[in-house]
Parts: structure tokens; sequence; C-alpha cells
């Protein structure tokens, strides 16, 4: 396997020297695989352009260890500096075009560092990449003769044009409007995924985090949990939209209007409201599951890897609909929604262990008459182990089920003992994600007037 073009490791920079010197990046690590699109994320001064300017080798590093496409480049000489460039494609805010030149014109500067190219292969070159960034017809005009979002599809073409293997992005949408920013990330993305191409993006934009395969954070020079500058931001918007509920915006809205666009306005309102419900379901769905699908997922490969199992399965409770249900990450399948398997909660012997809170060691599962093919995992003359995880209050909320090959040791207390012990440090953990997933579900499912299955009106107790 190939190493990441991009790999980052306990990184410090500062700027300048004795009383005058800043640091702006502190033991910076991250590791940025081949293909990936990362985005680069936090408040003005955090350190995303000069961390973006380290990777793109426009200046060599300080301390720490930064090789990017093989190459080390703390204490880089210039040779080594411009070796690496030729393999990096750049998108700033500033597009950056020379007015003098026509957009094929500048395209083809983006083969000035790369020999062997001549002057029909580049103008050819050129006009292929304005044709791919959706420019056909464009390659003789200037700058001044296209719109923002034209110069700026110009410069991704520029980037392109020398095949780079990682294209970093500084800022693409700032003076874009809303419209015209997403079209350029699409392309940008598209490109990348067509190409293979490994995307580092420095972005204040918060509408175009969804291109990413993964959001670094920075802040203070430092990088933090992404979780944590959500939550922050999140705090902030909220407070902002209490506030402005709280002066009073709706209740001038509507002393100032004439009587006949009250019924627009509430209608606005309406829309306004459902949309804000709409968008807080949809996250908490979305985030919830995935995210607990991950943790369990994690948890049961473990506690596999610990206990030598062949398969592993974590089923939780919804106490509402009287269920077992198992989440599984749907990235092995494609699908960005986590797998879910549900079965009724008296079926099988993991139903069996909800129901007793006790431990059961099977040297063969289909000798058990509980045993239900649908709901345990294996199959008869196989191993099975099924535990339960109990709460703070001791209530079960989970049960794991761990199998092994008819071959296999058999399981022992030993082993039921260390699962214990395993489960005992993590059940905290996932008592809490289990807890904010099955509330989401019932809010969900009250609000649809359907969260056991039947009819009634929203808001109301189950018939």
């Amino acid at each position: 396997m190939s190493a990441p073009p991009i790999e980052i490791e306990q990184v410090n920079y500062a700027y300048g020297e004795g009383n005058l010197r800043r640091q702006v990046l502190f033991d910076v690590s991250a590791i940025i695989r081949t293909g990936e699109i990362v985005i680069l994320s936090g408040p003005s001064g955090s350190g995303k352009t000069t961390l973006l300017t380290l990777i793109g080798a426009l200046r060599s590093g300080q301390k720490g260890s930064l090789r990017i496409l093989g190459h080390e480049l703390r204490d880089a000489d210039e040779q080594t500096l411009t070796e690496v460039r030729r393999e990096i494609g750049y998108v700033f805010q500033a597009h950056n075009l020379l007015e003098a030149l026509t957009a094929a014109q500048n395209v083809e500067l983006g083969l000035q560092l790369h020999d062997g190219w001549a002057a029909d292969a580049r103008k050819k070159r050129a006009e292929e990449l304005l044709e791919s960034v959706g420019l056909e017809g464009f390659a003789a005009r200037h700058p001044s003769q296209m719109s923002g979002g034209q110069r700026q599809r110009v410069a991704v073409a520029r980037a392109l044009a020398g095949e780079p293997r990682i294209l970093l992005a500084d800022e693409p949408t700032a003076s874009l409007d809303r419209h015209t920013g997403r079209e350029i990330v699409s392309l940008i993305q598209r490109l990348a995924r067509e190409r293979g191409v490994t995307v580092v993006l420095v972005t204040h934009d918060s509408r175009i985090l969804d291109i990413a395969d993964r959001i670094l954070s920075l802040e203070d020079g430092r990088l933090s949990s992404f979780m944590s500058a959500v939550t922050t931001d999140t705090q902030h918007l909220w407070s902002l939209l209490a506030r402005d509920i709280q002066h009073g915006e709706l209740v001038r809205r509507v002393r100032e209007i004439e009587a006949d666009r009250f019924a627009d306005l509430l209608k606005q309102v309406t829309e306004e409201t459902q949309e804000l419900v709409a968008m807080v379901d949809l996250a908490q769905s979305q985030t919830f599951d995935s995210m607990l699908a991950q943790v369990l997922d994690a948890f049961a490969l473990k506690a596999g890897e610990l206990l030598g199992a062949s398969q592993t399965r974590v089923y939780l409770m919804d106490e509402a609909k009287r269920e077992l249900f198992s989440l599984a990450s749907g990235s092995d399948s494609g699908s960005e929604t986590p797998l879910e398997m549900r079965v009724s909660q008296e079926a099988g012997i993991a139903g069996k262990v909800a129901a007793s809170g006790t431990t059961l060691l099977l040297d063969d599962v289909g000798s058990d008459p509980a045993f239900h093919p649908g709901a345990d995992l294996g199959q008869p003359g196989q191993r099975l182990l099924t535990t339960p995880l109990s709460d703070s209050t001791g209530s079960v909320f989970a049960v794991l089920e761990l199998g092994r090959p008819q071959q296999a040791p058999t399981f022992t207390h030993e082993d039921e003992q260390r699962i214990q012990d395993l489960t005992h440090s993590l059940s905290t953990v996932l008592e809490s994600w289990f807890r904010m997933s099955c509330s989401c579900r019932v809010d969900r499912g009250l609000r649809e007037g359907r969260c056991c299955g039947q009819p009634h009106p929203p808001g109301t107790e189950c018939p």
C-alpha cells in the first residue's frame, strides 16, 4: 500500500524572531489519504492558510514532520519544494488571473512548471480543461469579460492543467454568491472524483461542508474536535435565534404591514417553522443514527477481537415497539444510511437474555429451544455467548452476541468475565448514545403520530 500523499506529524510553525515571534501552529498532526476531500475549518487567524501553504510547499516546515507526496518538507531546500509544487494545483479566493491574457492563456500558465509541452499541445489542453469546467467557447475571452464564477472556473481549470495529485483551495467561494459558490465546489468535487485527486479546502462557508469526506477544525493553531466546533457554532446560532425572537422581530413586522399582507406573512412563518422542525429532525436522525452505528460497530469489533469471535452483533431495546434493533454502518454497502435490523423483543436467545438479564454460554446454539435463525447469530453447531448490557439503574438496554465456529474453543466463564469487564467500562458510552438515539426516534414518532406503529394524533399517548 502506498503512503498517504499528506502526512503531518507534530508540526509547529511561527512567524518572526525574538520579541516579535508569534507561533501560529501547535503540534498539528493529520493524515490525508489519496482521493480524500478534506475541509479545513476554523475562525480567522486560526492558522488554516498557514497550514495550507505548508502542505502546498509554498514554505518549508520548521518543527515536526511534514511529508508531502513522499518528500519531507521540514527545512526542505528550494529544489525539493519546487519538485513538490509541480504535483500540486492551487485555487485561491482571488482567482489571480492575468487580465492581459485570455482564459486559455491563463490556463496554459498552469503548465509552465512542466516540461515537454509544445505550444499546440498546451493550447489544446487548455481548451479541453475549459470545456471540462463548463466554459466551452470562452477560450478567447479575457477575465474582464467574464463573471466572478466564470473566472473562478478558469482558476480551477488552471489548477488542474498539470494533472496534479493534490488540489489546494483557499476560500474558493468567499467572493461568490451562494449559487455560484455551490457550483464551484461541486465542480471541484466532481473533477477530484474523476481524477482521483486529493483535495484540501479551506473555508468559512458552512453551506459547502457536505462535499467533504472529512472536516478538520483548527482553533488557535491547534486541531480540535469537529464535534466541539459544531457544538459551539450551533450554540451561537440558537442564541442568535432566541435573541431575535426576544427582540420582538415578528411583532414589529406584523405592526408594520398592511392587513391584506398578514395572511401571506403568517403562511411564510408557518413554512419557515416547518423547515426548522424538518431540519432539526433530519439532523437528529442522520447524525445520531450514523454515529450510534459507528460506535456499535467499533464496540462489537473490539469485543470480537478480544474473545476470538468470528461474528458479533449488538441489539438495542426499543421498549415502545417491544423490539430489538441492530444498527450497522452502511459504508460497506455504499449507503450513507446505517443498516437497521429489527426483531421482536421476545425473539431468539437475544430476547431471552434481554428478559432474564443473565449471560448464556452455549456450545451449540441449536441446543437452546429459544434459538431463532432470523434473530440470533450463527447456525446449529456453532458456539454463542450472549450477554446483557445494563444501564446505570441496572435495567437491560442492549444485548451483545458473540459467535464462534464449531471447531473453535467453547466460550468459558473467563470469557464471560472479560466481556463483562469490557462492557462495564463502555456501558456508559453506549447507554448515552442509545438514550439520545431513542429520544430522537420517540420524538419524531410522536410528532408523526406513529411511534407505536398505530395511527393516532401527533403528541398523544400510544393507543
